[in-house]
């Protein structure tokens, strides 16, 4: 039995909740695997915090016990407990940082969301460089792009950015769930491309 725990954050309008269902649907058709997850969107409707978890248990033989109740205890990401960290916002990329060890996968969005107090002046942004560098602390597996860009640069528009994401992170880390799978579940158009644009990552 493996499990892969995978925390999703960023703020509001990103499509943060999207990804998380995106990962929960690919796995309700299979007999080998389940999946549980979270969500927190009290930020989601004024750029706030946004996050979601998504969990899954693999079988590797019919002999282990598939008892969903027994196997998964909660679907939340304690501390540590995430194989993978996607963000789509640099500094709430160390927000996540509670969830990492040092085995875990980062993958962000290097595009920065320059708060009001910043704007203001009364605050000041923290570089790539150093959110980078506050993140090897814990784990040297960090991917950053400049997701924004891609997704406009490619669909003119920044709603791809997420599905992107997600096909960066088939691309980078060993989740146990085939891409035609994900593939499946966005059919045709753009995000079908915007997936695959990820995987090529």
């Amino acid at each position: 039995m493996k499990r892969f725990n995978i925390a999703i954050i960023g703020l509001g309008g990103q499509g943060i909740i999207t990804m998380g269902t995106v990962l929960k649907n690919a796995a309700l058709n299979s007999d080998s695997q389940e999946v549980s997850g979270s969500e927190r969107r009290g930020g989601a409707q004024r750029e706030g915090y946004v996050e979601t978890f998504v969990k899954y248990i693999f079988y590797e033989n019919e002999s282990e016990p598939n008892d969903s109740r027994r196997n998964m205890h909660s679907p939340m990401i304690e501390a540590g407990g995430a194989n993978v960290l996607i963000s789509l916002e640099p500094i709430e990329t160390l927000r996540g940082a509670r969830y990492l060890n040092e085995n875990s996968i980062v993958i962000f969005n290097e595009r920065p969301y320059i708060p009001i107090s910043v704007r203001m002046g009364q605050a000041s942004y923290p570089d790539i460089s150093f959110i980078v560098s506050e993140l090897r602390k814990i784990t040297k597996n960090i991917f950053f792009y400049d997701l924004d860009k891609i997704s406009t640069d490619n669909f003119n528009s920044l709603t791809q950015r997420n599905i992107i994401a997600l096909g960066i992170l088939f691309a980078k880390t060993s989740i146990p769930i085939s891409p035609k799978t994900i593939e499946n579940i966005l059919l045709e158009g753009k995000s079908a491309e915007a997936f695959n644009l990820g995987l090529n990552f």
